[in-house]
């Protein structure tokens, strides 16, 4: 038993790297945790050069602009056109087949977003309360879709970021969109829209742009206007009396 539990030089007891050795002779297709990062066999060749780990799925792009994507293919958010789980990294085909290269992508809870050389964003997985760009119906998407951006239409788009029951878009200009909302604890999840947009049904569930936010261009914070009293100095007639009122006291 002590000789098991010998360190070993690295702080590790013997039986300790046993188990790990152990784990690492797992290949991912098998259910269980990992405890520490392990090569993933099917990518060898394959230069990777981002990563996005969701909630229970994730993606990864190589240097072609090619998309994988692996896990729970919940609500269709690897966007393999189906809903099922996929235990290695599989090229999103819509992509490569339409030669779209991507160059920033973003994995969420069911949700994925891609932005392309070009600057088009395209999204898939759960769309309600418009978290993804692709309207507020409770759906899901399960191949990529292009996602418009308020304006002439020709606004492009340099990254995106995904979340719970939101979005977020960042355009070229600076300007950031978001898409569905977050309430208080759950309630009010979804598209927080304004006069603007209520009144326009085409519009609820798409990216609205943030008002007065630029990632490129500071803004002044602003600034409360208070105004200061100086210590005033006592004449010697109310110096004499506060002492008077203080010994009565």
């Amino acid at each position: 038993a002590l000789a098991d539990q010998t360190q070993t030089n690295t702080g590790i007891s013997q039986e300790t790297r046993a188990h790990l050795d152990l784990l690492a002779n797992l290949t991912l297709d098998d259910a269980s945790n990992q405890c520490y990062p392990v090569v993933i066999d099917s990518l060898q060749g394959v230069k990777i050069i981002g990563a996005s780990a969701g909630h229970r799925h994730s993606m990864v792009l190589d240097d072609k602009g090619r998309l994988y994507s692996f896990g729970a293919g919940t609500a269709g958010c690897l966007g393999h056109g189906d809903c099922l789980k996929q235990s290695f990294p599989v090229m999103i085909q819509e992509f490569a087949q339409n030669d779209v290269s991507i160059i920033n992508f973003s994995a969420g809870v069911d949700i994925s977003m891609a932005v392309s050389s070009t600057g088009e964003v395209y999204s898939w997985g759960k769309t309600d309360g418009g978290r993804i760009g692709l309207g507020s119906a409770k759906t899901s998407v399960s191949i990529p879709r292009r996602v418009t951006l308020p304006g002439d239409g020709n606004a492009s788009a340099v990254d995106v970021d995904c979340a719970y029951v939101h979005s977020l878009i960042v355009g070229l200009d600076g300007s950031v969109y978001q898409c569905g909302g977050v309430g208080v604890d759950g309630a009010d999840d979804g598209q927080n829209l304004d006069d603007e947009f209520t009144a326009d049904a085409e519009k609820a569930g798409r990216p609205v742009k943030l008002k007065g936010l630029n990632i490129w261009h500071r803004t002044d914070e602003p600034k409360i206007q208070k105004s200061t009293e100086r210590w005033k100095k006592y004449g010697s007639y109310e110096v004499k009396g506060r002492a008077n009122m203080m010994g009565r006291s």
